[in-house]
């Protein structure tokens, strides 16, 4: 029989590689023997197991259990994972023509958010280590001039935390917004994990966020495309109207044939944490202690102790690698570990990115470090010549709304011929990420050469095609 994505799939497990990346479980590691997520479990709305389209059983007794634990006052089960959340709390809290503060870090699903609130972003730069090459956070003052300059402003969509685990001031940025009565909205699609211990940052939920959305399978053991949507009641007296539109548009954006076997890796995910999550952290956390020591011995920069001021912490599950002083790029450094066994999350142009999750085990530590080894081992005898990535410190003219700019018809054209043009769809450089233009903003020359600068420098474009076109509005 052919099946390619089958045969790719056992190849790989077959190779047993160290999963320092995503899914959490890591390859299942924490499932006990009395939930296999085996087929039989694949059910569907028979008596008994409830509907996710209106909870009224078992299903909504385990998003209680779960709005229990994250400290929500509801929780709605994800199976399309945390990007059908990000529209949905979106949706739910704003109204078409409302201003949204959001930082060009977001996720690219906020801006589908944009589109399918009606709402109008007014952006806002994150802060940027041009020694590391990093965009971190916006800081509370950079919010507090947005908000005077704006007092219109519905609320925010903010994450925390991001990629390589960096945390804003999400607390001091919630008493700005509450002075003009604004919502707070949080991707924390990788921070599931924080609020059973309490070394780590504070989640959101701590925070006295709005809405919230987290991603279980990213930190969490559960299955890949499981998160959870956490409402907090509306402020003032329109509580249940608030919850009712939450659950109006939860059902509008899940499927009418929920997955049996997300959901249920969910309810496990939360029970296994809320019972050991707090012991598996404390060793996951002695884990990468020893991890750091013996890397710093290695010559590898883990960015231990990492500090800016628009940075209130750092996640320690999250594992960093610099590898730029070794000589070569994030992209070089994650093949040498691919080819040692190990597997990382992500690499870009000077860093590595590992997810570590309860499930790593101390053996795969271990070999962590003797795949670094490699690294070291080849420190100056790949070096390349390298300028620093550069990236715009300002925000492109906006021309059109998103949701007017997703309704227009779109061409595509060379990117060196799009000056004068509005941009159709997100497109940016990665590293950092952050799009140079979102849809509906002038394409202007200066964008278009630094995409390309960087591009050069060995970084990858996002949102171009394979010939480098670029999607823009057709005149």
């Amino acid at each position: 029989m052919y099946m390619p994505l089958v045969s790719k799939l056992k190849e790989y497990i077959s190779n047993q590689p160290v999963p320092f990346h995503m899914p959490g479980h890591k390859g299942g590691r924490q499932f006990p023997a009395e939930l296999p997520f085996l087929p039989q479990m694949d059910l569907t709305e028979v008596p008994g197991l409830d509907n996710l389209q209106a909870p009224e059983g078992v299903i909504r007794e385990a998003q209680l259990a779960a709005a229990e634990a994250f400290r929500s006052d509801a929780c709605f089960f994800l199976v399309n994972g945390s990007t059908s959340g990000i529209h949905i709390m979106m949706m739910t809290a704003f109204h078409p023509g409302d201003r949204v503060l959001i930082p060009r870090n977001c996720h690219k699903s906020v801006w589908g958010g944009l589109v399918l609130s009606g709402a109008e972003p007014v952006y806002v730069l994150p802060e940027y280590d041009a020694d590391r090459e990093l965009v971190t956070h916006v800081s509370p003052q950079a919010v507090g001039r947005a908000v005077d300059g704006n007092p219109n402003i519905a609320g925010m969509v903010i994450t925390n935390p991001d990629y390589y685990g960096l945390c804003p001031h999400l607390l001091e940025i919630r008493k700005i917004l509450n002075k003009n009565g604004m919502k707070l909205l949080v991707d924390e699609a990788h921070g599931a994990h924080l609020i059973f211990h309490s070394d780590l940052p504070p989640s959101a939920g701590e925070c006295d966020a709005d809405i919230w959305v987290q991603s279980a399978h990213k930190s969490l053991p559960a299955l890949t495309q499981s998160a959870y949507l956490h409402v907090r009641e509306g402020r003032g007296n329109k509580e249940s109207e608030y919850l009712d539109k939450a659950a109006q548009v939860h059902r509008m954006m899940q499927s009418t044939s929920p997955s049996y076997l997300l959901m249920a890796s969910l309810d496990w995910a939360r029970a296994y944490m809320e019972d050991k999550g707090r012991e598996k952290l404390d060793k996951l956390l002695d884990y990468l202690s020893w991890t750091r020591r013996r890397l710093h011995v290695l010559g590898i920069d883990t960015m231990q102790g990492y500090s800016r001021p628009e940075v209130f912490q750092t996640d320690a599950t999250r594992l960093i690698l610099d590898v730029s002083e070794l000589g070569f790029t994030g992209f070089k450094g994650e093949e040498i570990l691919r080819q040692a066994g190990v597997q990382v999350e992500m690499s870009d142009n000077r860093r590595l990115v590992l997810i570590c999750t309860i499930a790593d085990r101390e053996e795969d530590f271990r070999r962590l470090v003797e795949a670094c080894r490699f690294l070291s081992q080849k420190k100056g005898k790949c070096r390349e010549k390298r300028r620093s990535l550069t990236i715009s410190r300002e925000i492109p003219r906006q021309m059109l709304s998103p949701k007017e700019a997703f309704e227009r018809k779109k061409v595509l054209v060379p990117l060196k011929d799009a000056r004068g043009r509005i941009c159709g769809e997100p497109v940016g450089t990665y590293p950092p990420g952050i799009p140079r233009f979102c849809p509906g903003e002038l394409i202007d020359s200066q964008g278009i050469e630094e995409m390309l600068e960087n591009q050069a420098l060995g970084a990858r474009l996002f949102g171009l095609t394979e010939n480098v076109l670029i999607s823009v509005i057709a005149e």
